[in-house]
């Protein structure tokens, strides 16, 4: 249903082509096959990367599972409040949660969960292939080519050798920071390196530390050492920082880990036993000066290259993908093509934001190191910001009044049909537009409308399409007394807050915006 469709020998032709299957593009691979759309997803690694790289699920980015159908398997997958242990070389110091704190509320029900990227990205392929998408590995683009109608993809494919050509109406580059899109569109990346912030990472098996904590060792001479157990997996994170010298670093290896732990830790009994993957990695920061050239469009780290401070780069490039998708397929489904001019509008003053913030946390921390106040080195890392529940839209050119362009929030219902408690999460998940009517007057069905729901503190409420807020939770979090309409968006985010008689109005203003 969603695989492209041949047309002539080694040429195939599909609505939209995806390069890159990282999480931001199994994230808009997964919206764009719940959707019904075409797609033709590459990557031009053969095998799924196993490097740990990111392991942080932010809340938002949870919801965004939680919408797609997969965060069940990601709680099941991941953990919630791992406590960090601090250590003087061998000795103990404290242990507590410091860094992404899981606090659930009734209407932000996810805590962020620690889970390696590669998890997450088999978590995403599995739910892919449920839906009849498939990752094309061993696929890499070497030229792009645009016209009005579409772009013409040449893919070099391994490990034949071969070659064929794509013709698609969109593609979307979501291959990383060294983007192969970005370069054939002409599209240039600004920022700057932090030269004096480098470090060795890589994914290890230690024997000899409990695996219920992170292990943290901090100091003003050499940094910070930090061994993080990866939840599902056999491994750790190291993460060493290498204390600033105009000389190159060596290069990482099994030997260098070993020597570093035992220089800075030397808790006896623990043995780095292997290396998984190792990196000798440089900080970047830095911005796409656009997000869009003509058809061919960019997302993730494509897009925008951060700190890792705060645990934010992943989730934005699937924040990226979430706000694409639907725009995408409403402009293939009639919509006004202006509705993909929203998409840089949306998300590239987000991820400057996010630059910026990750950046200054970064900082602090290197400061407190060389200050030596290590131990309170990572406090600060997280907080509400980094959750990214408080990103909004409010000077979009679809956000309309008053209350509009912010996350719609969640509260705890009960059906008024079965009488079953439900979520008003469980009624926005899918590709729909949702139209929440909060008041005494029930609003009908629209056929080719959002999906209309009542929401009424009325005890003796009937109906489908109605839902009990007996503890008032909904309407608080909606702050509404009632009598009013909110429109969201497939996204999750609130269009319009109008009175219950402007219907018509609203009803207007969703097919005008892509519904």
């Amino acid at each position: 249903m969603n695989e492209p469709t041949p047309s002539t020998v080694n040429v195939a032709t599909t609505d939209v082509l995806i390069i890159g299957a990282g999480p931001t593009g199994l994230t808009l691979a997964c919206d764009l096959a719940r959707r019904g759309v075409s797609f033709l997803l590459l990557e031009r690694s053969t095998t799924p990367s196993t490097a740990s790289r990111a392991k942080t699920i932010q809340p938002r980015t949870m919801e965004v599972a939680d919408n797609l159908g997969v965060a069940g398997r990601v709680l099941t997958e991941g953990r919630v409040n791992v406590p960090t242990r601090h250590y003087d070389r061998a000795r103990v110091v404290s242990e507590a949660v410091e860094l992404a704190a899981g606090v659930r509320t009734t209407d932000a029900p996810y805590p962020p969960v620690w889970l390696s990227q590669p998890r997450f990205e088999q978590i995403l392929r599995d739910h892919l292939t449920e839906l009849g998408g498939t990752v094309h590995w061993g696929s890499e683009v070497t030229d792009l080519q645009q016209d009005g109608d579409g772009v013409t993809a040449t893919v070099a494919t391994r490990p034949d050798a071969g070659s064929r050509t794509v013709h698609a109406r969109y593609a979307v580059g979501a291959d990383g920071g060294r983007s192969t899109v970005r370069a054939l569109a002409g599209i240039e990346l600004h920022g700057t390196s932090l030269t004096d912030q480098r470090w060795h990472l890589g994914d290890v098996r230690v024997t000899g530390l409990s695996r219920h904590c992170q292990h943290l060792w901090t100091s003003k001479e050499d940094g910070l050492l930090s061994l993080f157990p990866l939840p599902g997996t056999d491994l750790w994170q190291f993460q060493a920082s290498i204390p600033a010298d105009p000389a190159e670093p060596e290069e990482p290896s099994l030997e260098l880990f070993r020597r570093i732990f035992a220089e800075r830790a030397g808790v006896p009994g623990v043995v780095i036993q292997d290396v998984a993957w190792l990196s000798l990695y440089r900080i970047n920061v830095l911005l796409a000066d656009h997000y869009r050239s003509g058809r061919i469009l960019l997302a993730g780290d494509a897009a925008h290259i951060h700190s890792p401070a705060g645990g934010q780069g992943m989730n934005t490039g699937i924040q990226d993908a979430y706000n694409l998708g639907w725009k995408l397929a409403a402009l293939l489904d009639g919509a006004d093509p202006a509705l993909l001019d929203t998409y840089e509008h949306e998300r590239r003053p987000v991820a400057r934001s996010v630059l910026d913030d990750s950046t200054t946390r970064l900082g602090k921390v290197m400061r407190a190191l060389g200050e030596s106040a290590g131990p309170s080195a990572q406090q600060g890392l997280t907080d509400d910001r980094t959750t990214g529940l408080g990103v909004a839209y409010t000077d979009s050119p679809l956000t309309h009044g008053p209350g509009g362009g912010v996350r719609a929030p969640d509260a705890p219902c009960r059906n008024a049909g079965t009488g079953r408690p439900t979520r008003l999460f469980d009624l926005l998940r899918g590709p729909h537009w949702t139209l929440l009517s909060f008041g005494s007057t029930a609003v009908q069905q629209v056929p080719d409308g959002p999906r209309t729901i009542r929401v009424t503190t009325d005890l003796t409420a009937t109906g489908a399409d109605a839902v009990i807020d007996a503890d008032g939770l909904a309407h608080h979090a909606y702050g509404t007394a009632g009598d009013e309409l909110v429109l969201i968006r497939p996204d999750g985010y609130i269009a319009t807050r109008r009175p219950a008689s402007d219907l018509a109005a609203v009803l207007a203003l969703a097919a005008a915006n892509g519904m």
